[in-house]
């Protein structure tokens, strides 16, 4: 039944007690100048008629009470309401805002009008110290305020905040425990709530709300809107906390990487400034070592042929041995000087369009003795063509020579050495693979490196390696503008790639 239902209810209850009131009365008179059996008669209908009436009298009391308590409701869901309304609002600028001070001006006493107080104060933990501080004060007069700012720096208001840590309702202050009495007579409040504001189950402040008015309520209602308005505060204080810790972290980091990108950079600078020592060392060692290994190798080719007199057998053949390794070391040398004039740039290619078959067949030819003197098979698998390459042809025939021995000394007898090559998109691919020991998984990312030398035990044994060949390799073709890398297994064999841009892409990427 709705409010207006039972009001209808109710009038049309109270005009019939106004006529049974006067039917009773008619009754009674009627009764007395009737016989008696007629005024038993009389009297049985007026007890009856008396029954009935306080039976409408009863419903009448119970229509008006409920009639008082749904009015009470509907004032209750209206101002629920309202404060639901009104705490969206706030919800709503708290959720874009980072500043905590511009939070609480938010919060006005038009704000906590509307969720039905007159007066209140939000008080807040700082960073250091156990009171806390007035973050907010409104509905007092200055003098009010002044009293009550004096009342909550006081010692004695710090007895209060251990009891501020879990919400309460105060109706009746003068019943209720005396730091609760103390309270209300510090906020000027006949009856006042308190809620805790929460960050991460820490109590960081407080909520406090109430009104002057006795005839003012506050229901457990109220608390439960109040409740939501903390944990709003306690949300926008968190998102401002973190955003400031984001913040300072991020101008943290900013401040690091600038730092270490300055000191990258002066260590990047010290590392050119040593390569290009490490250049100049080698260049110098280089042609210092020249000119004695010359005369080494002069001076044995002349005893080895004889012109200074007839030489033992046992001697010539450690004469040989001076020879052979002297033209490794002179090789070796020659390596270190080109390795450090093309670091330093002081060594250009003359790039020309080349015919890559060209060099491929030429030195296959070249290895062809060396192959059949170790009993192994060299497969040369190219299409009948190939685009031109922009190349230097004399350092790009050492790529392959120096690709193809490694390949022949470390392949067993009876394995096979195989030049493949083909056309992509802007380059054209090579691959020198063989069936060789391979190389282990940890010692692949470092076989380009300076005189490194794989662990695997050589084939051949009389062919010793320097450890700069596939590290040159390595610098003629990057100085081309290509890749190099490398692929194998132990047992399985090994497979270098390199990859030299076409002349015709090259020469588009100059014009574009």
């Amino acid at each position: 039944m709705t409010v207006d239902e039972a009001k209808s209810v109710l009038d049309w209850i109270l005009e019939n007690t106004v006529f049974l009131m006067g039917l009773l009365a008619f009754v009674s008179v009627l009764a007395a100048t009737l016989s008696a059996k007629a005024r038993e008669r009389a009297s049985g209908e007026l007890h009856r008629l008396q029954a009935s009436y306080d039976e409408l009298d009863d419903q009448a009391k119970i229509l008006a009470q409920t009639d008082l308590e749904l009015n009470r409701i509907q004032e209750e869901l209206d101002k629920k309401v309202n404060g639901l309304a009104t705490l969206h609002e706030v919800g709503t600028f708290m959720s874009r805002t980072f500043d905590v001070e511009k939070l609480f001006d938010h919060i006005t006493e038009p704000l906590i009008a509307q969720l039905g107080f007159d007066r209140g104060v939000i008080l807040l933990k700082p960073e250091e110290g156990p009171n806390y501080e007035c973050k907010r004060v409104l509905g007092y007069t200055d003098e009010e305020l002044k009293t009550l700012l004096k009342i909550l720096q006081s010692e004695e208001f710090s007895q209060v905040i251990p009891g501020l840590k879990q919400p309460f309702l105060c109706e009746n202050p003068k019943k209720a425990e005396a730091w609760k009495q103390a309270l209300a007579s510090a906020l000027g409040c006949t009856k006042y709530l308190s809620v805790p504001v929460k960050v991460q189950e820490e109590t960081v402040g407080a909520v406090l709300l109430g009104n002057e008015s006795v005839m003012a309520q506050i229901t457990a209602g109220d608390l439960e809107t109040i409740s939501v308005l903390a944990s709003q505060i306690a949300g926008g204080i968190e998102n401002s906390r973190l955003y400031s810790e984001i913040w300072k972290s991020h101008r943290d980091l900013e401040r690091r990487v600038q730092q270490r990108t300055q000191e990258l950079a002066q260590a990047n600078e010290k590392l050119i400034n040593i390569n290009r020592m490490k250049s100049d060392f080698v260049s110098a060692v280089s042609h210092e070592l020249r000119t004695p290994l010359t005369s080494i190798k002069g001076y044995a080719s002349i005893l080895i042929s004889g012109r200074m007199g007839n030489v033992d057998e046992k001697v010539k053949e450690r004469l040989q041995k001076i020879d052979k390794h002297s033209n490794s070391l002179v090789r070796m040398i020659n390596d270190m000087l080109d390795i450090s004039r093309i670091e330093s740039g002081k060594v250009e290619m003359a790039l020309n369009p080349t015919n890559l078959l060209d060099i491929i067949h030429e030195a296959a030819d070249i290895v062809r003795p060396q192959v059949r003197e170790t009993n192994l098979e060299l497969e040369v698998s190219t299409p009948d063509s190939l685009p031109e390459i922009l190349a230097d042809s004399q350092q790009m025939e050492r790529v392959f020579m120096n690709l193809l021995s490694n390949a022949i000394k470390y392949t067993p007898s009876k394995g096979y050495v195989r030049i493949t090559a083909k056309e992509k998109e802007d380059c054209v691919q090579v691959a020198i693979s063989d069936t060789g020991v391979g190389i282990s998984a940890e010692e692949l990312p470092r076989v380009f490196q300076e005189f490194y030398k794989a662990s695997n035990e050589i084939v051949n044994p009389t062919q010793q390696s320097t450890g700069l060949g596939l590290s040159l390799v390595k610098h003629i073709v990057d100085a081309h503008g290509g890749e190099i890398w490398v692929e194998s297994e132990l047992g399985k064999g090994t497979a270098f790639h390199f990859t030299i841009p076409k002349a015709k892409a090259q020469e588009e990427t100059h014009v574009s």
